[in-house]
């Protein structure tokens, strides 16, 4: 216990790092998915089956190989020439590359979350909209958005807790987050055990109060039959 405490402020920096990844990797991957999914459910030529190709190939690979790939790819071209990610206070080529990885990655299967609820969306709602004279963007943007997010809100959020387990796995290109921490700290005490639990209920905590918020959601709009 006592190496715990005080190796506490290396794993909360650890901790910090996992929740700034997880917090700019949502909020992206929110705007992108939501993007490709109305892109190629309208399938607009060209763009739609750009979309298609960019979820499906995102999709089939595993997440650690498309950090790897865009870490020694990608993202070394744009922090040398272009450092986004500096305007959110990540000044590091690690850190940037684990926040595009995890924000394309996740990106795919919002996108396919999105498609789908709109696929499934009452048909009736859209003549009725069209009835009034709506446009094709008035009608996805003040009918078939606020349905399909309502409804697909509760899989958002398993998804997400998805992405901060996944965090960990930006140790592969040396980036200090939570789980790396704790590794580095039980290699140097030897404490395994106490520095893993406590490693393990940190996200257990986290994803447990994510998955109920995502039932809790999925039984009221069932029960609000949206």
């Amino acid at each position: 216990m006592n190496d715990l405490i005080t190796n506490m402020p290396y794993l909360l920096n650890g901790f910090k790092v996992t929740i700034i990844l997880s917090f700019y990797s949502i909020i992206f991957s929110l705007f992108l998915g939501v993007t490709f999914g109305v892109l190629r459910y309208f399938k607009i030529p060209f763009v739609s089956f750009f979309c298609a190709c960019f979820i499906e190939l995102t999709r089939s690979i595993p997440l650690i190989l498309y950090i790897v790939f865009i870490h020694y790819t990608i993202s070394p071209y744009l922090f040398n020439t272009y450092n986004f990610t500096s305007y959110l206070g990540i000044d590091s080529v690690e850190m940037q590359t684990a926040l595009i990885s995890l924000t394309l990655f996740t990106s795919a299967y919002i996108a396919e979350i999105v498609r789908s609820g709109m696929e499934n969306i009452d048909r009736q709602q859209i003549w009725d909209a069209k009835s009034l004279g709506f446009s094709t963007f008035q009608t996805v943007r003040y009918i078939i958005l606020p349905v399909v997010l309502a409804k697909s809100l509760p899989s958002w959020i398993a998804q997400f807790a998805s992405l901060i387990k996944d965090t960990s796995l930006v140790s592969v290109i040396g980036l200090v987050e939570l789980t790396r921490a704790s590794e580095i700290i039980s290699e140097i005490t030897g404490k395994d055990f106490i520095i893993m639990f406590f490693t393990l209920f940190t996200y257990f905590i986290i994803c447990f109060l994510l998955s109920n918020l995502a039932k809790y959601l999925n039984k009221k709009y069932n029960y609000m039959n949206i």
